[in-house]
């Protein structure tokens, strides 16, 4: 009994010798690579839903200072305008909204429908990307719009 005791103290204190390093093997390398892929790929749709539900939130945000640049202007003149080049020069928009600049990648703004009563404002999703779609603001300031991106549920938009 003393001599097994004496053959397994032996091997440990061989595989532990001090200055000696443990490595990793192939194997355990693979197994680490491959746990770490699947939950990438996993979690890269929903961090692209995320991103561009964002992302619509900021054209919502635009297309509601925008609807206040129409309200404003309705109150000197009495009817909307069809020109978002006109609101950016009265100082009624923020620079970031410019027209003439393409500032915002993710979106193109403007008025398709401007009378006395009423007026509609689009955000349209810039072509090429993955996700496309429309934003519309009415003169009631409700936003509604859906966008759709192959193989992901849709994002609606509608919020007051």
């Amino acid at each position: 009994m003393s001599t097994r005791v004496q053959i397994a103290s032996s091997r440990y204190s061989r595989s532990c010798r001090p200055g000696r390093r443990r490595a990793y093997t192939l194997v355990e390398m693979t197994v680490v690579l491959v746990i770490m892929s699947v939950l990438i790929s996993l979690a890269l749709p929903r961090f692209s839903r995320s991103l561009e539900s964002a992302r619509a939130d900021i054209a919502g945000a635009n297309l509601r200072a925008i609807w206040t640049a129409q309200r404003i202007y309705w109150l000197d003149n009495r009817f909307y305008t069809t020109d978002l080049h006109l609101l950016y020069n009265l100082n009624l928009i923020d620079k970031s909204l410019d027209p003439t600049q393409t500032t915002d990648p993710y979106y193109t703004y403007s008025v398709t429908q401007a009378d006395t009563s009423t007026f509609t404002v689009t955000a349209q999703r810039v072509a090429g990307a993955t996700w496309s779609g429309t934003l519309t603001i009415t003169q009631d300031g409700s936003i509604t719009g859906t966008l759709q991106c192959s193989g992901q549920a849709d994002i609606v938009v509608g919020f007051q």
